[in-house]
């Protein structure tokens, strides 16, 4: 009697351990970000962004108004574009239905995609974390949605707060000088960055001057106005009972928006997360991470110097940046030159996040074929991190 009570007790633990999702979706990485399926109000399938850093659901607006949407003009809160909150009735994931009380907003996506170089229907995050625990799986690309309390607790056990609805981490970066600084960081899978100290606290300790060998470069997010931002390293960074060593870094210098805070040293992106699969559950506000099949792949970093995005027109890609003392600026590149192809491939074949790839392979040569004021010409250049 008492091995069968045993047997049973181990069992209905198993059960409770191991207990099954809600649903589960799939997922694609475009880049470093994660892409699922999300339908509103019964649509086709439409592509977001799942992003932890999102506070709102957001569609962009030539979505919004292919879909018949309609809605009322908002301002937010430091968003330099147009706003709209969306009447709509109903938001599936993979035709998994999310709650009815979720607000819906829309504005311009165009900026981003002519940065990322693809069509992107919609963000999501608070919405779904808010509700249930979630298990993203890198090495399956699926993610797990479950009861709040419910997602496997496997790993790295981390405990997090909330920053408005973004999680917040402890954290330790050593600097270049072998200074130690304690931090808290924002874990969020829509930033497609290793780790980013925040403007106050890189003001605070000097972090430019404290990375070794750096360059910088123009970035933006949602809102259109592009800030200044620094690359360069850290002896190692820790969080949990991880360290990462040799770790390249970005620096901001954005005076708003959540870069700009000066209660949040900076942001953990996706570039470190993907290293993991990882649990997340806003109702015990705790993190769980588990070493996914990329882990010991090595960082890569920009080796040619150049910066490259979509045309207006989106038809087109184009040197965006030309970075100082760089291959790029060696061969003679300049900035608004037209990429035609890349190691005999032309911009048909490979996507932007695939040409963005091919110029971080430190050692290797690539040749380029540029329109350079209605000319072609062919340059190689011999690939070296801009950073070390």
């Amino acid at each position: 009697m008492k091995k069968f009570t045993y047997l049973l007790c181990f069992t209905l633990a198993l059960t409770t351990f191991a207990q099954a999702p809600i649903t589960s979706i799939p997922f694609e990485l475009f880049g470093d970000h994660i892409i699922i399926q999300v339908s509103v109000d019964d649509s086709e399938p439409l592509d977001f962004i799942f992003d932890t850093g999102s506070g709102y659901t957001v569609l962009d607006e030539d979505v919004t108004k292919e879909l018949g949407l309609s809605g009322k003009s908002i301002e937010m809160n430091q968003a330099a574009s147009n706003w709209q909150l969306i009447k709509h009735n109903t938001i599936a994931i993979n035709h998994f239905l999310m709650e009815k009380n979720i607000k819906v907003y829309s504005t311009d996506f165009d900026h981003l995609e002519i940065s990322l170089g693809m069509d992107i229907d919609g963000i999501v995050g608070y919405d779904l974390l808010k509700h249930h625990s979630i298990y993203v799986n890198f090495d399956s690309k699926t993610i797990n949605i479950y009861d709040l309390g419910k997602a496997p607790k496997k790993g790295d056990a981390i405990p997090f707060t909330l920053d408005t609805s973004i999680p917040v981490i402890k954290g330790n970066v050593v600097l270049n000088n072998e200074e130690p600084h304690d931090g808290t960081f924002y874990f969020i899978t829509g930033a497609g960055t290793t780790l980013d100290f925040n403007s106050p606290y890189a003001e605070q300790w000097d972090v430019i001057h404290k990375t070794g060998k750096h360059y910088s470069y123009m970035t933006k997010g949602l809102a259109k106005d592009e800030t200044k931002h620094y690359e360069g390293h850290v002896i190692s960074f820790s969080f949990g009972n991880q360290m990462i060593e040799d770790l390249p870094i970005g620096i901001s210098t954005a005076k708003e928006g959540i870069q700009a805070r000066k209660n949040v040293s900076g942001i953990i992106g996706s570039q470190i997360i993907r290293m993991y699969n990882f649990t997340i559950d806003y109702g015990t506000k705790m993190l769980y991470l588990e070493k996914d099949h990329t882990y010991d792949a090595n960082f890569k970093v920009n080796c040619s110097g150049i910066d490259v995005q979509l045309s207006e027109d989106k038809e087109k890609v184009l040197i965006h940046q030309v970075f100082e003392d760089s291959p790029a600026s060696e061969a003679g590149i300049n900035v608004n030159d037209e990429l035609v192809k890349i190691n005999g491939k032309s911009m048909m074949e490979v996507n932007l996040a695939e040409v963005k790839k091919m110029l971080k392979q430190e050692g290797e040569t690539v040749e380029l074929v540029i329109n350079q004021g209605g000319t072609e010409k062919t340059v190689s250049l011999k690939l070296r991190s801009l950073i070390y």
